[in-house]
């Protein structure tokens, strides 16, 4: 029986997750992660479950979001109240990880 052998394609690879349809499947995800997130957020003002939004595009590097060569999409809450919720501080307390639980939520899935 003859063996099988895999050759990667780079270029092919590269076009793969440079293409549109690899941005488009982030953002399905981060949406995914954005309701979780909504779902589980304080709501006694609902400005923080309101303030979550969705950027995407391509870059090399996820660090440092520009042009390259990786579709990628990032999510990012502009409440004041986001670092707070989030991380905790001395006037609110521990913080909630909204976005961590959300996050942890779908990769179990």
């Amino acid at each position: 029986m003859a063996k099988a052998r895999f050759r990667a394609n780079n270029k092919g690879i590269g076009a793969m997750l440079r293409s549109a349809k690899m941005e488009q499947e982030m953002i399905s995800r981060a949406r995914i992660i954005v309701s979780y997130a909504q779902a589980d957020a304080p709501h006694e003002s609902g400005e923080y479950a309101e303030s979550f939004t969705i950027d995407s595009g391509q870059s090399s590097s996820p660090i440092q979001l520009g042009t390259g060569d990786r579709a990628w999409a990032k999510i990012r809450n502009d409440s004041p109240a986001a670092a707070p919720i989030e991380f905790g501080n001395r006037r609110v307390g521990e913080g909630k990880r909204i976005l961590g639980r959300a996050i942890d939520q779908v990769s179990r899935e």
